[in-house]
């Protein structure tokens, strides 16, 4: 089962009121929620332009395993902003398998 991390990239559409003060006061310079976890994790800046959406993900292996890392990926981040109220627009996806991912030896 290819593991992958998924990073889901989008902007906020003009939040107002309630919604934006909610954002504000959760927002978080903390380099922790940099992090790619298995429940997801929200990432934005106080300007509340772009924000980003990181999550490790595991996959049946074989055709299309990363086309369905990427849609469930989209889907948990869809799921959480709509949940939040968090308006949204032009999400893009990408992601890496740590399969492939080679380390250096000393």
């Amino acid at each position: 089962m290819p593991t992958y991390r998924v990073l889901v990239r989008g902007k906020f559409d003009r939040p107002a009121g309630a919604v934006r003060e909610k954002l504000l006061a959760e927002a978080s310079d903390d380099l922790a929620g940099l992090s790619f976890s298995d429940e997801g994790t929200l990432t934005y800046s106080r300007h509340l332009g772009g924000f980003g959406f990181r999550v490790r993900i595991d996959v049946a292996a074989g055709e299309g395993a990363e086309q369905r890392a990427h849609d469930d990926a989209e889907l948990w981040a869809m799921d959480l902003l709509e949940r939040e109220g968090y308006p949204y627009r032009d999400l893009t996806v990408t992601s890496t398998c740590l399969d492939d991912v080679r380390t250096a030896r000393r």
